[in-house]
């Protein structure tokens, strides 16, 4: 397994992030920080990647994994249909801990659709994953990097050692000072599929403020 820093030294940010498209493009795994707690994934239209990563989770076939898209390029990639209401509730919580249930593609992998063809989708708040989605054009496969029944990580130093041993590529970026376990909370997750809009799960967005969001579109 290969360890890269971030934030990267600029005379070898350019290098870094070919080594990570590359191991991206070729079906590697790739443990990285998000605004929370380490994230474990790669490209997420690579179906065999998908299963390799839902193999190291121990995760339910019938659990999609979520997914990470920041660039333009990438949520084309991903998305059948971009309705006005996820066009407001981006426009209002993105980057940021939300969420959005969206149309996916059909040829998309089954480990990020769920049983109605819909693919979770974010634009996350940190600056590490702007570069590698915008120098990759690629959605990445964003879920904890921890084991199924292990708590995630915070820190690189708590991620589980026999789950490093089979990914490819480790960036460590410790937030400084660390936050309290007890503060960080997942993104709040919204299916724009219905009729009207359902929230699934009440995270780091309070649901008033996608509630008031949609009812009141900013101007």
């Amino acid at each position: 397994m290969r360890t890269l820093n971030y934030p990267f030294p600029s005379e070898q940010s350019r290098e870094n992030l070919e080594e990570i498209a590359a191991v991206c493009r070729d079906g590697g795994i790739i443990v990285y920080p998000t605004e929370t707690f380490y994230a474990i994934g790669g490209n997420a239209l690579d179906s065999g990647l998908v299963a390799r990563i839902s193999d190291l989770k121990q995760r339910d076939p019938g659990k999609p994994f979520p997914v990470i898209a920041n660039s333009p390029e990438a949520l084309a990639r991903l998305l059948a249909d971009w309705p006005p209401a996820a066009r407001t509730l981006a426009a209002e919580f993105w980057p940021g801990p939300l969420s959005l249930i969206l149309p996916g593609y059909s040829n998309l992998p089954a480990g990020i659709l769920d049983d109605g063809g819909g693919v979770a989708v974010r634009w996350a708040a940190h600056p590490l994953l702007d570069l590698v989605c915008r120098f990759t054009a690629l959605p990445l496969i964003s879920t904890s990097a921890n084991p199924g029944g292990k708590a995630p990580a915070i820190r690189a130093a708590d991620l589980d050692r026999t789950l490093l041993q089979k990914v490819d590529l480790l960036i460590v970026a410790d937030k400084k000072p660390l936050p309290k376990r007890s503060a960080l909370k997942p993104s709040t997750i919204v299916d724009l599929r219905p009729d009207s809009p359902e929230i699934i799960r009440e995270g780091a967005v309070r649901s008033s403020a996608v509630k008031n969001c949609l009812a009141h579109p900013p101007t």
